[in-house]
């Protein structure tokens, strides 16, 4: 039986999302999002955007599934805290799993990403289109792993981290909690908690403060 889902968001990230759902056989009666001028709106056709986010927990009932399509992992976060509503999983049918991967609840799984044998996704992570995760790898809660990106075997990506658009890990690195990895950067190294790295290969450019994306208002980039 198909599932249907209840979507928070109706930009960019939130049309991918409702896409792979709509594609995937699911069935998407609204979003919600809180700028009253997309009100009525169809993000995608057939699909209007319904209310703001405070009206979700009304139109909820039990078995119905709610996914966060926000693409700001401290956003997604704060949200998705707010609401005792049970989490799905999207995932796109193009999407390529191996055995024994396991996606906590409110992960997105995006047109052709590919997540190899033993790979474990957190809570309302974010894989999005084609990325590649090899085998043994732990994506944590909230974490966004951009378009084209590649990861080797065993690499730890922390919770809420971004790894920007074609990034490369090696194999066994480690990503740290709430830091921003560059596109198109190649990491070979460790990457510490709360810290930004761009380039080939990958330096440390900024480090912010334990809880530097609880500050955030959602708007605009880190």
């Amino acid at each position: 039986m198909a599932e249907t889902f209840l979507v928070i968001g109706a930009g960019g990230h939130a049309k991918v999302v409702i896409d792979a759902l709509l594609a995937s056989g699911c069935a998407v009666p609204g979003c919600y999002d809180d700028d009253p001028a997309l009100l009525g709106s169809e993000p995608v056709p057939g699909v209007p955007v319904v209310g703001g986010s405070s009206s979700l927990v009304s139109n909820w009932r039990k078995g119905l599934k709610v996914v966060i399509a926000i693409g700001e992992n401290g956003l997604r976060r704060r949200l998705s805290v707010l609401w005792d509503v049970e989490y799905g999983v999207a995932l796109a049918p193009s999407a390529v799993l191996g055995r024994g991967v396991a996606a906590g609840p409110g992960a997105m799984i995006l047109p052709s990403a590919t997540v190899n044998i033993d790979s474990i996704i957190g809570s309302h992570a974010i894989l999005n289109t084609s990325c590649s995760i090899d085998h043994d790898c732990r994506v944590g809660d909230y974490a966004h792993v951009a378009p084209g990106c590649a990861l080797g075997g065993n690499v730890v990506v922390g919770e809420g981290a971004f790894l920007g658009i074609g990034t490369r890990v090696i194999p066994g690195i480690r990503i740290g909690r709430w830091s921003i990895v560059g596109a198109g950067a190649v990491v070979t190294k460790d990457v510490p908690d709360n810290c930004t790295a761009v380039g080939v290969p990958a330096r440390v450019i900024k480090r912010r403060e334990e809880g530097w994306h609880l500050k955030m208002n959602g708007e605009g980039s880190p």
